[in-house]
């Protein structure tokens, strides 16, 4: 049940008439608190294991989504391995279904069996009767004032007198009814022959109608006849035609026709992947292959054609990718190979768009998920292969509980399911390389571009050189030449920004003040556009001072880049270009990410401006030139994965360039240029990034050489956050087998305040992996007894991407 601290399930009997229908997995309304809720069910038994009242399950909610075993299973999965609650887990699977609400109707069926001398039973009928026989539960027990409203219901329900229908009502989400036109079922239609020289828009109605054998959308056949509805309603006093309700599938992408997509002819590295994850295939086992392969090396076609080997095999495939960006990006290819039979997956879909592609999938009418995180929920039976592309990606872990990662889930998954797994990256995760060359998983390499395309040319600019010779700019020279020289050409530019908004903060010159969030221990970011400034955090706005608040000096200046100023500085500097920009302010809307990607394929935009959503995986073969303005921004900060971060991103967002026939370039312009993250980009050499990086992580001891648990405590009052935190810690070490784990902390997190809350917190290192269900079980223990009081404002982050 959706129930807020609800940590185990709860124990209810099967009515003897719902015996055939309660199964595990099945959704039932169910009797809480005195209201009836929503809840699944996890299990039967055949007993009630001791406990003495047992209430009755009231009804099985007929409309709503099934968890099927592997769903169901991950549920449970979820709740152990990431120390969720169950209910939280159900939520991420399907959280349309729990945040529903039960509706209850009572009908009349029979008044005689009122037993005669129960006036509760007497009134509430005849109240029922008053109103017309049926009434919703909460109107008739307002309006009958029945003390005993319930326990009524049940007796008279038991005698046969009234009769009670569950609903589930999702918010929204319904079946899409509209007006449709059919043939009247017998008429023979060759009797409209003789009037249809003088009805031609009649006949071509009748005609139209007569081809399909089902009933036709009223609103798109007269669109496709370019008629009126007079023919229509001529048709129907005629007795040839008739209006009747039709469910339409709301479709999550634009009409746009597509073509079908031949199978390419695969390069050498491209069909020697093929074949290793063909060899998993044959292993008749859960296989998971690491498709290593550099930028513009053509992983998607490998992908698209294990699909289609699982496809031909009469299983099913989901596959992910990490941004909704990617998901509109690859859509057309998808849809151009597998047509009808492929569905999408995200979070910007409207609930009724999501509500129809969950039930394709479920009645087995779609057997490919296209989506972004959730997507590795989809009901799909069958399941052969599930691909994880960019596999890397921090936004594959979700940020809220249950703080789950897709890619761990998606393996889960795959081995319950004894399906295959591709994991796919120009840039692999530290730890999903390290189990590919130590042997745990199969690797496909793929270490050069489509026919034998250059990599782009990579130079980093030194901004401590260019601010010692007099440039304030925010592009240096070179920048700006190259920019001015595609322009010239005809060709297309990506810079990347790592930061939205106009500006990082704001600094008073004279006395270094920066307006900070009230909330968070960060500093307001400045959003030129709307003259405000914006907490990224939790969103707190103010209108921007034009002087200082603290000291009233009017030398109050922008300190920082983000998006919106490097858009005006190009529209400054090159006003002939067409400039748009790709943040997430600029793609709130729906089909945002659609319209700008598809302005910049047609060659209606000169330059693209954006965040990580344009560093990664889009394919635009007139983009010759990337700059990166900023390469700092991410290297610096306090997490152990800095430099992974900043290696990945710019090794993504080079590779955007130099994908067509015109060789590509990319400009980095950085303050440490000398790092060994942003060298090693240069370089494109992921083989020795990865080798001084996992050099470093087993010294320090991170992983993959030992599991995090990052316990987050948050509390609006400083100094109870890490209070709580040190006897946490107090019994860990009091019950933790010595050696098995090592404790860092408590201490104040990187990003100390937010939202208003203080936050503090203790990490735990698993340094004996095969102990590490007895380690949770332990912790999961140790938090069960503390009162809850002290577990509110208390987050477990297993497997914690960011420490921030």
């Amino acid at each position: 049940m959706d129930v807020p601290g609800l940590s185990r399930p709860f124990t209810y009997r099967v009515p003897q008439e719902l015996e055939e229908e309660v199964q595990a997995g099945v959704c039932v309304a169910v009797p809480f608190g005195g209201r009836e809720m929503v809840g699944y069910v996890i299990e039967l038994t055949a007993s009630a294991n001791g406990i003495e009242q047992v209430k009755d399950i009231h009804a099985v909610i007929k409309d709503a989504c099934v968890l099927n075993p592997p769903l169901l299973h991950l549920a449970g999965w979820i709740s152990d391995y990431y120390s969720a609650s169950l209910s939280s887990a159900a939520r991420a699977i399907v959280p349309e279904v729990m945040s529903a609400t039960v509706t209850s109707t009572i009908r009349v069926v029979n008044p005689a069996a009122v037993h005669p001398s129960s006036p509760a039973q007497k009134k509430l009928v005849s109240t029922l009767c008053d109103m017309g026989g049926e009434a919703d539960a909460d109107i008739l027990k307002v309006k009958c004032g029945v003390e005993k409203f319930n326990p009524t219901l049940r007796q008279l329900k038991n005698r046969g007198a009234i009769e009670i229908a569950r609903i589930l009502e999702l918010p929204k989400a319904k079946p899409l009814i509209v007006k449709g036109l059919q043939i009247v079922d017998g008429e023979d239609t060759s009797e409209f022959d003789g009037v249809a020289v003088r009805a031609p828009r009649q006949a071509e109605l009748i005609r139209e109608l007569a081809k399909s054998q089902s009933p036709v959308r009223q609103s798109e056949l007269l669109k496709r006849l370019g008629t009126s509805t007079s023919p229509v309603k001529a048709l129907i006093d005629k007795g040839f035609a008739e209006k009747v309700d039709m469910q339409v599938r709301r479709r999550p992408y634009e009409s746009r026709e597509i073509t079908d997509s031949p199978k390419f002819e695969l390069s050498r590295d491209q069909q020697n992947a093929v074949d290793v994850i063909g060899e998993g295939f044959d292993a008749q086992s859960t296989q998971t292959t690491l498709v290593y392969g550099v930028t513009g090396s053509g992983k998607t076609e490998v992908y698209l054609q294990s699909i289609q080997r699982v496809i031909d095999e009469g299983k099913s495939c989901i596959a992910l990718v990490p941004e909704i960006s990617l998901t509109v990006h690859l859509m057309d290819a998808y849809r151009a190979r597998f047509g009808d039979r492929m569905a999408i997956l995200h979070s910007k879909l409207s609930v009724g768009e999501r509500h129809d592609e969950w039930r394709r999938i479920e009645s087995g009418e779609a057997r490919v998920v296209l989506g972004a995180r959730s997507a590795v929920f989809a009901p799909i039976s069958n399941l052969g292969l599930v691909v994880v592309d960019e596999e890397h990606e921090p936004s594959y872990k979700q940020d809220h509980s249950p703080r789950y990662s897709a890619r761990k889930v998606a393996e889960e998954r795959a081995e319950f399911e004894e399906a295959s797994v591709i994991l796919g990256s120009a840039t692999p995760s530290i730890e999903t390389f390290h189990r590919a060359s130590s042997g745990e998983i199969r690797l496909a390499v793929m270490g050069k571009r489509i026919d034998d395309r250059p990599m782009p040319t990579v130079s980093a600019i030194d901004l401590r050189e260019e601010f010692a010779e007099g440039r304030r700019n925010i592009f240096s020279e070179q920048l700006q030449e190259g920019i001015a020289e595609r322009l010239r050409r005809g060709e297309q530019t990506i810079l990347f920004v790592n930061r939205r908004g106009y500006a990082s903060s704001l600094l008073c010159r004279a006395c270094g003040h920066t307006p900070k969030c009230d909330n968070c221990e960060v500093s307001l970011a400045y959003h030129s556009a709307r003259k405000t400034l914006r907490c990224h955090h939790c969103d707190e706005q103010h209108p921007a001072p034009t002087v200082c608040p603290n000291c009233g000096s009017p030398h109050i200046r922008q300190f920082g880049i983000g998006t919106e100023k490097v858009e005006e500085e190009v529209r400054k500097l090159f006003p002939e270009s067409n400039v748009i920009r790709m943040d997430a302010d600029t793609t709130r809307r729906k089909n945002a990410h659609s319209l700008l990607l598809d302005t910049f394929r047609e060659g209606r935009a000169d330059i693209l401006v954006g965040t990580q959503m344009v560093a990664k995986g889009l394919d635009f073969p007139n983009v010759t030139l990337v700059g990166v303005v900023s390469a700092d921004v991410s290297l610096h900060l306090p997490d152990f994965r800095a430099a992974e971060r900043t290696f990945q991103l710019l090794t993504q967002v080079s590779g955007r360039s130099g994908r067509g026939n015109l060789p590509g370039e990319t400009i980095i312009q950085s303050f440490s240029p000398d790092h060994y993250a942003i060298r090693a980009s240069m370089r494109h050499d992921y083989l020795g990034f990865y080798g001084q990086e996992v050099n470093y992580r087993r010294e320090v001891g991170y992983p993959p050489f030992t599991q995090l648990i990052n316990i987050v405590s948050s509390d609006p009052v400083d100094g109870y956050s890490e209070e709580r935190l040190h006897e946490i810690r107090r019994s860990i070490e009091e019950r933790m087998p010595t050696g098995s784990v090592a404790l860092l902390g408590p201490a104040p997190a990187p990003l100390s305040k937010l939202r208003g809350f203080y936050r503090s917190h203790l990490v735990l290192k698993i340094t004996e992996f095969e102990m590490r269900r007895e380690i949770m079980t332990i912790l999961q223990s140790i938090l069960s007894e503390k009162p809850s009081s002290m577990l509110q404002g208390l987050i477990v982050d297993v497997d914690p991407l960011t420490m921030l």
